[in-house]
């Protein structure tokens, strides 16, 4: 009788399991989908009219299946080519040439499974796999340097989970420089966030002079100068950091909360996306139990301009764009300057439907991208729909290869 129940046992198991595959393929696999058409919504003729590019995911973060597409869509909401995975996402696009576009992807599903890098030539259709067999793992960036890659990567064998910039040998794979994060943080700078997670840096970029690095630490509510010869710090801005932080000439204990991207758009002028998550202002209000990346009770994200006086050692917001209550964006998030100088930023969460008070707006929506100038006027909106996450996006240039080696461009 026992040995009877096993083995009903088994074939349900087994019958579940083949039929949660065949769903999984014939929704996935032999119906190949195309990427959500986002709904726009214009307000001013004043829009960038050009071509951006980035990743389109559907399914919630977490999820094991999903769809991640890697799109080039015009001003007018149209796809003029995308790429397509059932199981990996698109990061961190990089426009090397008129045609060609490099990413780097990894398999959602594949526990421990090796990110890789690729070139999709958008016009064609054509992709190609390059770095095969060089661990690129990193986390949360990958830029392209002359002869070089530089990431982020956690230290590992720290069970804090503190941040490292890292220079990559393409051809061995080798670590050739490392900076670390961790004699800056001998204490959690973030209470509500993960033991192996002290930092969270999601961000590091390049000074304009070419001689420093600014990296981006999320879970400390700070960004950091860091000299790329000596590797010293040079200063914190931002919470517990080393500036007199000011808003409208009044002292705040931080100007930002849980932030992505950190970009140096003039000398020490910074641009940022300010996802005013786990705020320490109204953390009050977030009731035990609640799941504060899918309700919101108090956050409201922006885009905005910071300006630094080393001199004086102030760091002041100078510009900002604050939409409703309901673009509220938990994770995700980018800021950039569109070529007509107006400034483009991604709501990238997929799904936008609470106000502070957890009362449900009447029309739901996934990811956002905003276009807004100056003034603080918004031009222009593409709205996804519920489900479609956009983690970061580029616009393509005319004058692609500025700041990538023709080394890249002859890979096989």
């Amino acid at each position: 009788m026992k040995r009877l129940i096993v083995v009903i046992l088994i074939i349900v198991i087994l019958g579940i399991g083949i039929c949660g595959f065949v769903i999984y393929y014939a929704l996935y696999m032999i119906k190949p989908s195309e990427p959500p058409a986002p709904t726009i919504f214009s307000y001013s003729e004043d829009y960038w009219r050009g071509r951006y590019v980035f990743c389109i995911f559907r399914g919630e973060p977490g999820q094991l299946i999903g769809e991640g597409f890697l799109v080039i869509m015009d001003d007018q909401g149209n796809y003029l080519n995308y790429d397509r995975s059932t199981r990996e996402m698109f990061f961190y696009m990089y426009q090397l040439s008129e045609n060609e576009i490099f990413y780097y992807q990894m398999d959602q599903l594949q526990v421990g499974a090796i990110p890789e890098a690729r070139i999709w030539n958008w016009q064609t259709g054509a992709t190609r796999t390059i770095l095969e067999g060089i661990n690129i793992r990193g986390h949360h960036e990958f830029l392209i340097e002359d002869g070089y890659f530089v990431t982020l990567r956690r230290v590992e064998e720290n069970i804090h989970g503190l941040d490292t910039i890292v220079h990559i040998d393409p051809e061995t794979g080798n670590e050739t420089w490392i900076w670390s994060s961790e004699p800056l943080f001998p204490k959690r700078p973030c209470n509500r966030c993960p033991d192996d997670d002290w930092t969270h840096g999601n961000d590091v970029t390049i000074s304009l002079d070419g001689r420093y690095y600014y990296i981006n630490f999320r879970n400390a509510n700070s960004f950091a100068k860091i000299n790329r010869e000596t590797k010293e710090l040079e200063w914190i801005c931002g919470y517990n950091g080393n500036f007199t932080l000011l808003e409208n000439g009044v002292e705040k204990e931080s100007l930002w909360y849980h932030s992505h991207i950190i970009k140096e758009i003039r000398p020490s002028v910074f641009i940022m996306f300010d996802n005013d998550f786990h705020n320490r202002t109204h953390l009050d209000t977030y009731p035990p139990g609640e799941d504060p990346y899918t309700v919101n009770y108090g956050g409201q994200s922006r885009l905005i301009e910071i300006t630094l006086d080393e001199s004086k050692m102030t760091a002041e917001i100078t510009w900002s764009y604050k939409p409703e209550v309901e673009y509220f964006s938990a994770v995700f998030g980018d800021i950039d300057i569109l070529p007509n100088g107006n400034i483009v930023g991604v709501f990238g969460t997929p799904s936008h439907k609470w106000t502070t008070n957890h009362e449900e707006i009447e029309e739901p929506f996934g990811a956002a991208i905003l276009e807004v100038n100056r003034d603080g006027k918004l031009i222009r909106e593409y709205r996804f729909p519920v489900g479609c996450a956009i983690y970061r996006i580029q616009q393509l240039s005319e004058y692609p290869a500025n700041y990538v080696g023709s080394w890249l461009l002859e890979l096989p």
